[in-house]
Formats: structure tokens, sequence, C-alpha cells
């Protein structure tokens, strides 16, 4: 996984072959379920979605007239609140990794354009704190929390160009971790956002 990373790192870093590129910033909200396992495989905490700061920069390549390939940098906040046993309780994250996502892209004239694209991403946890019994735990002596997150799934994109250099979009996406087995925590995002786009 860490190899992937690097090689991503190499290609937002150094140019590639392609049509065309340009640089797109997003700012959107996370809605994030949090799904635990204990070791019996039951969930023992009733935990409701939470909404968080998301956050992107990223390098989208036009590999030929129907296909892009988007690799970024995303900053996502993963929250939940809830109770165990009657005792409520909260979870506030921070994370930052990368992303990729590749796909096709169908122009819908008049300057619009759709795509949509499978999604990967790789991050870690920069800070995390539970709330429980009016004090504040921090998340970092929790690996279920504090190593690397591999999430995978899919975005829609509704991208409309200004001019030749500036386009503005809407997207949704949606991820999940796909953590299976016993004392397994997944977190599941779902997140709508919108930004900018700047073509060379």
């Amino acid at each position: 996984m860490h190899k992937m990373n690097y090689r991503i790192l190499f290609l937002l870093l150094f140019p590639i072959t392609v049509i065309a590129q340009s640089y797109k910033v997003s700012v959107g909200s996370n809605i994030t379920n949090y799904e635990f396992a204990n070791s019996v495989g039951t969930n023992p905490i009733s935990l409701r979605s939470e909404s968080g700061l998301a956050l992107g920069l990223s390098r989208e390549f036009s590999l030929s007239k129907v296909f892009v390939l988007d690799l970024g940098l995303a900053y996502n906040q993963f929250n939940a609140v809830g109770d165990i046993q009657n005792i409520p309780l909260a979870y506030s994250t921070d994370f930052i990794g990368l992303q990729l996502g590749v796909g096709p892209s169908l122009n819908l004239g008049k300057g619009f354009a759709f795509s949509a694209k499978a999604v990967a991403s790789a991050s870690g946890m920069v800070k995390g704190n539970q709330f429980i019994q009016n004090r504040y735990v921090d998340l970092f002596a929790d690996k279920q929390f504090n190593s690397l997150r591999t999430l995978y799934g899919y975005s829609f994109e509704i991208n409309k160009q200004i001019n030749e250099q500036v386009g503005v979009f809407a997207e949704y996406q949606h991820l999940d971790s796909y953590n299976f087995g016993s004392s397994t925590l997944n977190f599941i995002p779902s997140t709508f956002s919108i930004g900018i786009s700047l073509s060379k």
C-alpha cells in the first residue's frame, strides 16, 4: 500500500503525457457512518451520522475524449455521535491522505459535462478525540483509528465550463473502508462538495 502512495505522489509532482489537464479545489461536507464490530461480530455501540468538513486539491488528466484520471490530496473529518449503554459519546477525527479517481466523462453540451469515477483513497489520522462521560479521550492510542485507512467507492460529478480556463463543479462521493472480521471499525462517508477547476 505504501508503494501505491509513492506512485500517486510521483504522478502528482511530475507531469505525464495527457490530452489536457486541470487543477481542482473543492470544499464540502462528509456525512459519516461508523460501523463497529466487537470480538463476537456484533455492534455494541449505537451511533448516528455526524457532519464533518471535506477539502480537496487535485489534478485531473483527460486520458482520452472519454476517460479522465483524478489524483489529489484530501482532508476529511469523519465524525459520529451516539451512546453505549445509555452513556452519550461522540467521535471527532481528522484525516489527511491521497485520493485517486478514474472513469468516463460525458459531454452534455453547452459547457456541461458529467463524469462517474471509481475512487480509492489512503489516509492517516492527524487528530482524533472521543468524548465520553464529560471527558475527552485521545484516539491516537487506538489502532482502529490511528492506522492507515484505505477506502474505496465511487463519485458522480457535474461540471460547467465557464470559459477556456475556469469551470465549476458539484460532486457526490460515497466510500467504504471494507474492513471485515472481529474487532473492526468501518468508516462509510458520503460527501457532497462544490469546487472550481482551472485548466492549463
